[in-house]
């Protein structure tokens, strides 16, 4: 299988933008690519303090102190810099990746990869919104031409978010792993990554002031935060960080204007008070203010009032990660195979996913066994039978093979009270018994055939009946769903069915086809 390689640069001050909006676009670029046949190797550079997060997300990291780290530990910032610059070059020119991602500083943070560029064959920059003055800066500009593609997120329709909405728990779900009590209003506290100067005194008096109005106060601290904490009856604090997907839990939510919490709070739809931080390249308070989930507090003694008078707000946007995605690997496949990994991949498709309750890689699997041959691979073996027909070989045409509806095999598994783990290795059976049956003939049968084994409750034991099947190159697997639906007939188990299929076909005398028209019993050894 092919391999490509990606990595992702998250070199970020006090915040998790760059970090999760990297880790956002890196889960997506593997699931693509990996429904292309493909297999995707992510790493990804960074120096937040919550590099546990890419591991979290299945995703290497190689990390460096972070600048804050380092200020604590009065090292000296040219110190820094020189080691920091040879790292990423050395991690860079180490990796040899197909693609670069870069967030928001087409230079690096500071200003290490302007080097490091010339020794990656794509590059591509995610250029999130920023302050006038830093966006016009001139080193800003200067190094836009050596990028292949610049991704814009559009923070109105479609932010880079790190989870889709199937993905995100239940409300009932969420208060429960959260340990909300019944009845409880619950408000989200979440004031950036934590590094910010102010956090440390602004964050414990929200809290409590909080908490004193009669809310259960949910505190996402972040992983820079080193001040009091508040913990005790009325209080979550969380120990993990981006917890996006127990966002359903909050009726309301008190919170910085940083990239994350605001387009995260929208994606979910909690009202908030905002209290903006002042940042050198972000406008926190015009993000909080184009969001309308709520105002601005000016003094924190506001926020309690604020709080009670908010409205309720619906969910908007979409997540752009996925197209964030497609942008970055097709730059390295097929895009034509990339559109296809795409259009596999929507909300119906992610919550029947989501709802099987399966890893990803048999969640990838499933996709694979359901999906229609990638563009390419289709146009390979068209241009292999025309040489074959220049030399005058009379061979058929590719018959299009269109993919099957992973929903659809999902309920049917749940109809079947069998887990999708169980039921996936009888369907790939039927695949492999059928080579020349498509994606959507397997699921067919699977339809006929899944109401008939379900009855026997024991799954291992009809994959051993189909795996005693020979492979069958001329009887159609349609044919052979319905017929074998009839043929097993009152079997009182599959073994009771092999034992009769052992019988009837002679050791291999008599084809497959012929087999299924008998019904007569079991003929004894």
């Amino acid at each position: 299988m092919k391999t490509v390689r990606v990595l992702g640069y998250a070199i970020n001050g006090r915040g998790m933008g760059h970090l999760t909006r990297q880790l956002a676009i890196l889960r997506w670029v593997r699931r693509l690519a990996q429904t292309a046949g493909v297999k995707a190797e992510c790493w990804i550079l960074t120096s937040s303090e919550a590099d546990t997060l890419a591991r979290r997300e299945g995703i290497p990291s190689i990390k460096i102190p972070s600048k804050s780290s380092m200020r604590d530990a009065g090292l000296e910032p040219a110190r820094y810099l020189a080691v920091a610059r040879a790292w990423v070059l050395q991690a860079v020119a180490t990796l040899q990746p197909d693609v670069l991602v870069v967030d928001t500083f087409p230079a690096g943070s500071f200003g290490e990869l302007a080097a490091a560029l010339e020794l990656v064959r794509r590059r591509v920059l995610v250029r999130r919104a920023m302050k006038p003055e830093a966006a016009k800066e001139a080193a800003f500009d200067a190094l836009l031409p050596l990028y292949d593609r610049v991704i814009v997120p559009d923070e109105a329709a479609s932010p880079i978010l790190l989870r889709e909405r199937p993905e995100l728990q239940s409300r009932a779900s969420a208060r429960s792993a959260l340990g909300v009590p019944d009845g409880r209003r619950v408000c989200w506290v979440a004031l950036g990554g934590g590094g910010d100067p102010s956090t440390a005194t602004v964050l414990p008096r929200v809290v409590d002031l909080v908490r004193a109005a009669g809310w259960h106060v949910v505190v996402a601290a972040g992983p820079l935060y080193v001040g009091p904490e508040r913990r005790g009856e009325g209080v979550t604090w969380l120990d993990r960080y981006a917890s996006m997907e127990l966002l359903p839990a909050a009726d309301a939510a008190v919170s910085a204007g940083g990239y994350n919490s605001v387009h995260e709070l929208r994606f979910v739809g909690i009202p908030t008070v905002f209290l903006p931080q002042e940042k050198l390249a972000d406008d926190q308070g015009a993000r909080a203010l184009a969001a309308a989930l709520g105002p601005v507090a000016r003094r924190l003694e506001d926020v309690p009032g604020l709080l009670a008078a908010l409205a309720p707000v619906a969910p908007a946007g979409t997540n752009g990660a996925r197209a964030a995605a497609a942008a970055v690997l097709s730059l390295a496949l097929d895009p034509a195979d990339v559109a296809a990994a795409l259009a596999r991949w929507d909300d119906d498709t992610l919550a029947a996913l989501q709802g099987a309750d399966i890893d990803d890689e048999r969640a990838m699997g499933l996709l694979r066994l359901f999906g229609a041959e990638p563009p390419s691979a289709t146009s390979r073996r068209r241009a292999v039978l025309a040489d074959l027909r220049d030399r005058g070989v009379d061979v058929p045409d590719i018959r299009s093979q269109p993919g099957a509806s992973v929903p659809r095999f999902v309920a049917l598994c749940r109809a079947s009270g069998v887990s999708v783990t169980q039921a996936m290795p009888v369907a790939e059976a039927l695949a492999r018994r059928f080579p020349a049956a498509g994606p959507a003939d397997v699921l067919a049968a699977c339809v006929t055939l899944f109401p008939v084994f379900a009855p026997w409750q024991d799954w291992m034991g009809v994959l051993s009946l189909l795996r005693a099947l020979p492979t069958q190159r001329e009887y159609a697997l349609s044919a052979f769903s319905s017929e074998f639906s009839r043929w097993l007939g009152d079997a009182e188990d599959p073994y009771a069915a092999l034992k009769r299929l052992h019988g009837l076909e002679g050791g291999g005398a008599r084809p497959l086809a012929e087999v299924m028209r008998m019904r007569g019993s079991v003929v004894e050894g």
